[in-house]
């Protein structure tokens, strides 16, 4: 049936191994496709199929057998894909065909059986449709087949034909096609391109069971049309309009905030929006309260300063300056979220329990810190100090009584796995004593409450002497290499050689590297502040030269000139075209 080879693999595979990989792409594509924002599992079953004169199931799911059920739905969700469409294309070869629905956790522990898949692919771009894939997975003979169907070909979001990815007898992992027309296919080329290489790879992974996929406790196809409807009404003012206030990326928090709001959303849609009153721990840009407040939400967020970016937001944005301790309380609120809380991260657990009996929290983790406002120190070695501080942070949630659940964001972020804490029973003395207790175990000190005004670390508050002693170190490494060119009036100046950044700093004492490092961006900060002096190119500092006199640069005239008093040839001008004053020496 399968009589195109695409690909094969040069080592064998148990078939343990096989069904892991093949298992990841089922429930994972959007690792490999990135043409899919995530995949809505709709139908789920074992198949107990018989007719003597059909080879094999996959063989009735043909385009234009799916298709004409496509054809038929109102719309591609849970509610309008049942099991009519497995139905209607099977029962007419077999009128006793038995589907008993599983789980894909059953269908794993499985060594043996057909099952049949069904589900709709969601687009990454929303300019994009979705389509319908049915999957084949033959467990009897080591063989998964996938199919996506959409109107028109040309759009379908997986290959719009039916390819098979088999484990041979000899162990061999095979990934074939029907026919050769195909076979010269973009899709095809996918196939064998991008497909193959990452089924081959994620063979010799260790493939972690337990890991969370991505939107596990929402409707992916709804938090995807959320999301897309969000970007469609806030993106473009927000991305125009951000860097008049504020001076971080536009296209990560913007559309980071976007995703948590459209997550919120699907996670509260069984909900009345009437229902809902949210506080926000640390809100920071407070995006994530306006969008929430835009769409109907109640709710504010507090934080300990005032950001320029507030004023970007409709007046009725309810955001206030103050600051949150482990000692704030929120009676009115039934959700506290906590979205990149920092020192306040192990304490929002707290805060929801201690507020009320009705308050839940959302929790998404980033920089770990302990309950004392100090970095969390990591114990197990084994595990990263994320993924550590994640159980950690698990832990104080399940000592607090709430029944804690984990999922993943779609976020612009390597850190977006997120906890859910909702109050299954109410909170008693005993509880809040125990965790009371831990509380107190862990802490070697008071909470120290972030400063409302930042440290300024920008090089500019160290010691002007050492600074000094800085500057004239690195002209001093930099004219090492002669480099001569000549003045107007006919005299040399030595504009120095170029040296790497690294190479510069090891030409500090150490004394000046702790200091820089002390502060943001160490050596590579000191050398923007001097940025008259010096100049990046390609990762190689050198000398700037002076600059001219003319009417972009009158604006310095004022200032005196560092290279006359400083540069052994003195300034590369007169006073009289040196943009810089020249006092008299």
């Amino acid at each position: 049936m399968f009589e195109v080879p695409l690909a094969t693999s040069g080592v064998s595979l148990s078939p343990i191994t096989f069904w892991e990989i093949v298992m990841l792409y089922h429930s994972r594509p959007h690792l490999v496709n990135r043409k899919l924002a995530a995949v809505s599992q709709i139908l789920l079953f074992k198949v107990d199929f018989r007719c003597k004169g059909i080879k094999h199931l996959s063989s009735l799911f043909t385009r234009p057998a799916i298709l004409y059920e496509l054809r038929r739905m109102k719309d591609l969700n849970s509610h309008h894909v049942t099991e009519d469409l497995i139905r209607n294309i099977v029962e007419c070869f077999d009128s006793n065909l038995h589907l008993v629905a599983v789980s894909e956790a059953e269908l794993n522990d499985k060594s043996s059986g057909v099952y049949i898949s069904v589900r709709v692919l969601l687009p990454r771009m929303s300019t994009s449709k979705k389509s319908l894939e049915v999957v084949i997975l033959d467990k009897d003979t080591n063989r998964a087949i996938f199919h996506a169907v959409e109107e028109s070909t040309k759009l379908c979001l997986a290959p719009p034909f039916q390819y098979e990815i088999e484990l041979s007898t000899g162990g061999l992992m095979r990934l074939n096609i029907q026919n050769f027309e195909d076979a010269d296919s973009t899709p095809a080329l996918w196939l064998g391109d991008k497909l193959f290489p990452k089924l081959l790879q994620w063979s010799h992974c260790d493939i972690d069971h337990n890991n969370v996929s991505s939107l596990s406790l929402i409707q992916p196809d709804e938090y995807c049309m959320k999301y897309s409807e969000l970007k469609t009404k806030y993106a473009d003012k927000l991305v125009k309009e951000w860097p008049k206030k504020a001076v971080t990326d536009p296209q990560k928090y913007i559309f980071e905030d976007l995703a948590i709001a459209s997550y919120l959303i699907c996670l509260w849609k069984d909900m009345p929006k009437e229902d809902i009153c949210f506080v926000d721990c640390g809100c920071g840009n407070g995006l994530l309260v306006f969008i929430l407040n835009q769409e109907g939400y109640y709710g504010y967020g507090f934080d300990i300063r005032r950001r320029d970016v507030w004023d970007l937001y409709t007046d009725d944005t309810q955001l206030k300056v103050g600051s949150v301790t482990p000692e704030s309380l929120y009676p009115d609120a039934n959700w506290i979220i906590g979205n990149h809380s920092d020192e306040l991260t192990p304490w929002i657990p707290l805060i929801a329990l201690k507020s009320s009996p009705n308050t839940n929290f959302f929790l998404l983790p980033c920089c770990p810190y302990d309950f004392n406002g100090q970095k969390y120190r990591r114990i197990n070695t084994s595990l990263s100090q994320y993924s550590e501080y994640l159980l950690y942070i698990q832990d104080v949630c399940s000592r607090c009584g709430f029944d804690t659940k984990i999922d993943k964001l779609r976020i612009p972020s390597t850190k977006r796995t997120c906890l859910i804490g909702t109050r299954t029973t109410p909170s008693d003395s005993e509880t809040l004593r125990k965790i009371e207790e831990y509380v107190n175990s862990r802490m070697s000190g008071k909470f120290s409450v972030k400063a409302s005004v930042d440290p300024v670390r920008n090089c500019t508050q160290l010691d002007k002497q050492l600074l000094q002693g800085l500057v004239k170190t690195i002209v001093q490494v930099l004219l090492e290499q002669h480099n001569s060119i000549t003045k107007p009036n006919g005299d040399t100046w030595n504009k120095g050689g170029s040296v790497t950044i690294r190479d510069l700093s090891q030409k500090i004492n150490r004394e000046g590297l702790l200091a820089l490092k002390s502060q943001c961006g160490g050596l590579q900060t000191l050398l923007r502040n001097h940025r008259y002096l010096f100049e990046i190119v390609g990762g190689y500092v050198q000398l700037r030269e002076p600059l001219k006199l003319n009417a972009d640069t009158k604006k310095y005239r004022d200032k005196p000139c560092w290279f006359l008093r400083n540069h052994p040839d003195g300034c590369l001008y007169d006073a009289e075209h040196c943009a810089y004053f020249h006092s008299a020496l």
